[in-house]
């Protein structure tokens, strides 16, 4: 009897949702408030990953903006860049090191060169 091993290609939920670097910081808080997720890869005008941006950047923007009535900027001014990310033919035990060392807690999921879906630890948690 084999045990199949799932790849974050099929355990990631997809298509992501996506930012665009020039996305409006209070626009990508609102975003991710009503879709109800918790952070969200960032793409450049031709599609490419460039970064991550996660509440808790958005909370630090937008709070610091309300507190000294400064303007917000946008997601490029605050997001992660070069996050850590997993290719789709990576196993289930990959992707658990990679939450375990802490590394994220969302992970882009890469093939080819390009994001095809995001994995995150309640993902892993489903698939476990």
């Amino acid at each position: 009897m084999s045990i199949k091993i799932e790849t974050a290609g099929e355990m990631m939920s997809h298509p992501p949702f996506c930012l665009t670097g020039s996305t409006q910081i209070g626009e990508a808080a609102h975003t991710l408030v009503t879709k109800h997720i918790h952070g969200a890869p960032v793409l450049d005008d031709d599609g490419a990953l460039i970064g991550i941006i996660s509440e808790s950047d958005l909370l630090a923007v937008v709070a610091s903006a309300a507190f000294h009535s400064l303007p917000a900027g946008n997601v490029a001014d605050h997001m992660t860049r070069d996050p850590v990310t997993i290719d789709a033919k990576d196993d289930i035990y990959e992707v658990t090191r990679l939450f375990r060392e802490g590394h994220a807690s969302r992970l882009p999921v890469m093939q080819s060169g390009r994001g095809i879906g995001i994995i995150t630890r309640r993902n892993l948690l489903l698939a476990l």
